[in-house]
């Protein structure tokens, strides 16, 4: 592979073990690739955290891939790790008017959620590779005929970036091994499919990916559309979801969950980034 011009790698997947590899060793081969059988991954457009909380634009793929970081303000330790990442998570009014904190608001930052064997998301600690994790979960509350939009926001400061990076090839490879996940005793999601753009260069520091899907809860109208977006800067990973509910269209969910992630970007840039 030619590592001297940046490009976008774009990937649509279709092989467990393979993917989990090529991210990790940053291989892929070739050049761009542009697949049509998954989910559509990239936001479009380049935003800023606005004070009005209302929807707007989301990063572009560059903003993950042409991340900086600059070494002198990396975490040193788990208080400096647990700052930043209460500086980058999305808190309620970063989702738009509206959102109030959801009921299950704060966990973290020594524990984190892993897909264990039989495809059953459960909380476990924090391995030795990672210096904290927080997790923020939000609601839109129902209203009228439109039921309510459940969010969340994590951001995971890892202790390198070699440990960040597998942590994406696992979020790659986990809809390959279980399409159909339990989130807890009331949610389930079917019909996972991933996707994203990837760093070219096995040093890359940034890489992003989108999973979607359909979320079985007890909210009325049950399935509704499921929207997980991750992306990773430096040492930093941080990911939204966002599950729908009636009476929001997809298009909804997917703009929500582009514009937080695009905030939380900029936060990363900002305590971690080169100062422009």
């Amino acid at each position: 592979m030619d590592w001297g011009r940046r490009t976008r790698v774009r990937v649509r997947l279709g092989g467990g073990a393979l993917a989990l590899a090529v991210l990790a060793t940053g291989c892929w081969g070739g050049g761009d690739t542009d697949g049509t059988g998954g989910p559509s991954a990239s936001p479009e457009t380049s935003g800023q955290p606005t004070p009005s909380g209302d929807p707007g634009p989301g990063p572009t793929v560059d903003t993950f891939l042409d991340f900086v970081p600059d070494p002198d303000r990396q975490p040193k330790n788990r208080a400096q790790a647990l700052r930043i990442a209460r500086k980058v998570v999305a808190k309620p009014a970063d989702w738009g008017a509206g959102y109030v904190k959801g009921s299950d608001y704060k966990s973290g930052p020594g524990r984190s959620s892993e897909l264990d064997e039989d495809c059953v998301w459960e909380q476990r600690p924090l391995p030795d590779s990672q210096f904290v994790a927080v997790v923020r979960r939000s609601e839109l509350p129902a209203k009228g005929d439109a039921g309510p939009l459940r969010v969340t926001a994590v951001v995971t400061v890892h202790r390198t970036e070699e440990s960040a990076r597998w942590e994406m090839a696992r979020t790659l490879e986990e809809p390959l091994r279980c399409p159909d996940q339990r989130l807890n005793t009331t949610e389930r999601i079917t019909g996972l499919r991933s996707g994203g753009d990837l760093s070219p260069d096995p040093s890359g520091t940034g890489d992003y990916l989108q999973e979607t899907g359909r979320i079985h809860s007890d909210l009325p109208g049950s399935p509704h559309p499921y929207i997980w977006d991750v992306a990773r800067m430096g040492v930093v990973t941080f990911a939204v979801s966002v599950k729908g509910g009636t009476g929001h269209e997809e298009q909804e969910l997917q703009s929500t969950s582009s514009k937080v992630i695009g905030y939380m970007s900029a936060r990363v840039e900002l305590e971690t980034g080169v100062r422009k």
